[in-house]
């Protein structure tokens, strides 16, 4: 196989992925960094697919290339039958960055999403995707620019287990380790020691976990 067939299975690949729904245009380009118009004309053939573009894009479709070399046919994919869910989800992304100085993020406007693996989502009831600001007490674990995917299920903020959660900090926001001891939370921003009493414990109320908690990171995308 030439380069110049890969290429072409590869918008092709692309190009049904956005026929097919799973994401928008628009979305993709904003994702990727690259100008709408842009990816427009990639995808109808009147600009081509260079490397430096191709890179930016893979990572926000989850795309394996050795997939696309060896089982994806130029005409592009399939397009999905009733009842056929596909292989991937469009989860709405939040508009906006968690981490200091950035306030809890609202929900996207107009068809702005974010796709994972159904396999991503298996058990998650109430799912949004979130990108993440530079935090250094995170910087090793999650990383600037990491995509995290948030189980905001009401009765698993009210009774969080031990993991990391998205906090609203009213006008701030972050991720953190939460640890709970009856009606005590403790968020910590890096792994502490083994002495709960050196922990920072505050009291919470059932409505201030909602308030404060808003979703449970299940899955972290980490991108270039």
């Amino acid at each position: 196989m030439d380069f110049q067939l890969l290429q072409g299975r590869l918008i092709a690949h692309i190009r049904a992925r956005v026929q097919n729904g799973e994401i928008t245009e628009r979305s993709l380009a904003r994702l990727s960094g690259i100008s709408q118009p842009h990816l427009h004309n990639v995808l109808k053939g009147a600009r081509s697919l260079s490397p430096t573009v191709a890179d930016k894009i893979l990572p926000h479709l989850r795309i394996d290339l050795l997939e696309v070399a060896e089982g994806v046919p130029a005409g592009g994919l399939p397009p999905r039958g009733p009842g056929d869910k596909g292989i991937y989800r469009i989860v709405p992304l939040l508009d906006g960055y968690i981490g200091p100085g950035h306030p809890f993020p609202a929900p996207g406007a107009g068809n702005d999403g974010y796709p994972f693996r159904w396999s991503d989502l298996e058990g998650l009831e109430s799912v949004v995707a979130v990108r993440l600001a530079p935090d250094p007490h995170l910087a090793e674990l999650f990383g600037s620019g990491a995509v995290v995917l948030l189980d905001c299920s009401e009765a698993r903020r009210n009774d969080p287990d031990e993991g990391y959660y998205a906090l609203d900090l009213e006008g701030d926001s972050a991720i953190r380790l939460v640890r709970r001891s009856g009606r005590r939370l403790c968020a910590l921003g890096r792994e502490a020691g083994d002495d709960p009493r050196e922990w920072p414990w505050l009291p919470l109320s059932d409505r201030g976990l909602l308030r404060m908690l808003k979703g449970r990171v299940s899955f972290v995308l980490r991108r270039p």
